[in-house]
């Protein structure tokens, strides 16, 4: 149900949780699913659940926007969590209350914060400025109007991608197979390797992917600046300037963290949580996702499996505190990676089995069309989809028990 402010003030004692992607999501809809009683109220800056790893799919266009972005208003409809949109500026954490944009004041008994992260540009001059992110909707659309304008270039169009990580491979192979060679495409990645923290097999086939595609990759190189019309890269002690098109950056990201002015235990820029998820020094107070690092567990990567992984663990722990329960450590499970490697392939390397081409890319969607929300239109796309390729699901149970 979507939040109005009469509504808002009549809930008593609710479950707080600040911001709704996979960590906030999987709280909200676990904790009603085991407590169906329990009030909770779930707030964000937007409107819609952005399904972040088929983000690709739709710039691709193999799938439409309203397959991987459904409305919190239905996911929320039918579960009896309350959502309101609004923008936090400040938590008072002395007094319990949630400020917003607009001079909303909430107070809470339990809060989760959750607000994910947003793509950090390390300082470097130009970079906010004359960079395409790829991190929410208006980021896509924005990215999608220059691939199709720069198309019709009569000149073949200099297109680079800086970050050599999952995003930046699954961007490349997508733009490549979608405009056909039409552009000039360079990854910049300032290690020694691409997917330097990933597993060796995908890391082993998006490398034969890129060169497949003659897809360029700079390495040990690190962009110093960006300006209207060029790049400038750092490799071996020297600065090449050169002319670029379009720069897209998916070198990192931040914690999104704008609202927190009092002081909270950080490392790198993350609020510090023990194995519990609960925020130093402050009773009932949680944070999970990209915005947190667990105590001797700060390896753990900023991934959506992560994420889902701590907010189960988390309703879990949320039930067990309002019944008066010890709590209980979370232990991360590492399922394995997917990675998009062009349209209609993949490369998977999870639970002791390795795919690659056409059939990953089937298993992966899969995987992703059984995660999406079970709600609405999202459930229309996996059983859909379902239908289309029951015939694939039998192949790959024969395939994972030889």
């Amino acid at each position: 149900m979507i939040c109005n402010i009469a509504l808002m003030k009549s809930i008593k004692k609710p479950i707080v949780i600040v911001g709704a992607g996979f960590a906030g999501m999987t709280v909200a809809l676990n904790l009603k699913t085991s407590n169906p009683s329990l009030p909770i109220l779930v707030i964000d800056s937007e409107t819609k659940f952005i399904f972040k790893p088929l983000m690709y799919e739709v710039l691709s266009e193999e799938i439409k926007m309203w397959e991987f972005a459904p409305d919190f208003s239905n996911i929320f409809s039918d579960s009896g969590i309350t959502f309101l949109k609004n923008c936090l500026t400040k938590i008072n954490f002395r007094e319990r209350i949630l400020e917003f944009s607009d001079d909303l004041k909430i107070n809470y008994q339990y809060l989760v914060i959750c607000t994910g992260s947003v793509p950090n540009s390390f300082s470097i001059k130009g970079v906010d400025e004359n960079c395409y992110f790829f991190n929410n909707l208006n980021d896509l659309k924005k990215l999608k109007l220059i691939l199709e304008i720069s198309q019709n270039s009569s000149s073949r169009p200099k297109l680079f991608i800086v970050g050599g990580g999952p995003s930046g491979v699954e961007i490349a192979c997508k733009i490549y197979d979608m405009y056909q060679n039409q552009f000039d495409i360079n990854i910049v990645e300032r290690s020694n390797e691409i997917l330097i923290r990933n597993k060796i097999f995908n890391r082993e086939e998006s490398e034969k992917a890129l060169k497949n595609r003659k897809i360029k990759v700079l390495l040990n190189s690190t962009v110093k600046e960006v300006s209207d019309n060029n790049i400038s890269i750092l490799n071996d002690d020297h600065i090449s300037i050169l002319d670029k098109d379009i720069v897209i950056w998916t070198a990192g990201i931040k914690p999104n963290l704008y609202y927190l002015d009092e002081h909270i235990s950080q490392v790198n820029g993350r609020i510090l949580v023990n194995d519990k998820f609960l925020i130093e020094n402050q009773e009932n107070c949680f944070a999970i996702g990209d915005i947190s690092i667990i105590k001797d567990m700060e390896d753990l990567p900023l991934t959506a499996q992560v994420a889902m992984q701590e907010g189960s663990h988390l309703a879990k722990n949320l039930q067990l505190l309002i019944q008066g329960k010890d709590l209980l450590p979370f232990q991360f499970q590492d399922n394995g990676e997917m990675i998009s490697l062009g349209i209609g392939e993949a490369s998977i390397s999870a639970l002791g089995l390795t795919l690659s081409g056409k059939f990953a890319f089937e298993v992966r969607r899969f995987i992703y069309a059984s995660k999406l929300p079970n709600i609405g239109n999202s459930l229309n796309f996996a059983v859909s989809w379902l239908i289309q390729k029951k015939s694939f699901m039998n192949n790959f149970l024969k395939k994972a028990n030889k």
